[in-house]
């Protein structure tokens, strides 16, 4: 006789932990599919067919959708692993934790246990896998807002950490002053000198000769700029 094929738990990982943290804030008496798609972001026919019935099969919400203890329970990081636990036991046969104890370390492992037991394509054997590896974890902190806010506080503190640091003794601290090197006093560019402007009028007479003229002004270039 052919083994009979059975399914398991196929709830998205982060509709999981979106509801948790729903169920923190205020837990519903009944959880409906309208429920579901509002605080999932999804359609009412999706919610129905791919959430609901996972919540009944893990004892979530009973049959009519109903919240009990197990629901507070499952909410309260106190009881989360204890009610991990409790949801392994009930929906999973013995031999899966001990064929694959840690599908953390060894998906692969738990993908084909599954594959194998359900008959099932590969991405519904992903989501089962993915959802018996956050049972086995059993570890409340791994919630990503926590884990975010956690990271976030390493953060802050190696950025203290860095401010706080001393300054070295042998790095001097570099002061901008806006003052112009010592050499720029001390060897002034000639062409930054004070100008000086004269005006010369000079009269030559009508009759005077041209080599004259040339004369007066090579005497002008020689004893005023100093050329010739």
């Amino acid at each position: 006789m052919a083994e009979e094929k059975k399914t398991y738990p196929m709830l998205p990982i982060g509709h999981w932990w979106l509801l948790r943290k729903k169920f923190k804030q205020s837990i519903p008496g009944v959880v409906t599919a309208g429920y579901l798609a509002t605080v999932l972001n999804m359609k009412t026919i999706s919610a129905r067919a791919n959430v609901l019935p996972f919540l009944r099969q893990l004892g979530i919400v009973d049959d009519e959708g109903k919240t009990g203890e197990r629901a507070k329970l499952w909410r309260d990081d106190g009881h989360y692993a204890e009610v991990c636990g409790s949801m392994l036991s009930e929906v999973y046969p013995a031999e899966l934790p001990q064929a694959v104890p840690d599908p953390s370390a060894d998906r692969d492992a738990a993908e084909r246990w599954f594959a194998h037991k359900t008959g099932a394509g590969e991405a519904a054997v992903r989501r089962m896998a993915a959802l018996y590896s956050v049972l086995a974890d059993a570890d409340a902190s791994k919630q990503p807002e926590e884990r975010a806010a956690r990271k976030g506080g390493e953060e802050r503190q190696a950025r203290s950490r860095r401010s706080a640091a001393p300054r070295p003794a042998n790095v001097p601290a570099v002061r901008h002053t806006g003052a112009q090197p010592d050499r720029a006093v001390q060897h002034p560019d000639r062409s930054q000198a004070p100008g000086i402007n004269i005006n010369l009028q000079v009269h030559i007479s009508a009759d005077s000769t041209p080599d004259q003229i040339d004369q007066i002004f090579a005497s002008m270039a020689k004893h005023i700029y100093q050329r010739g």
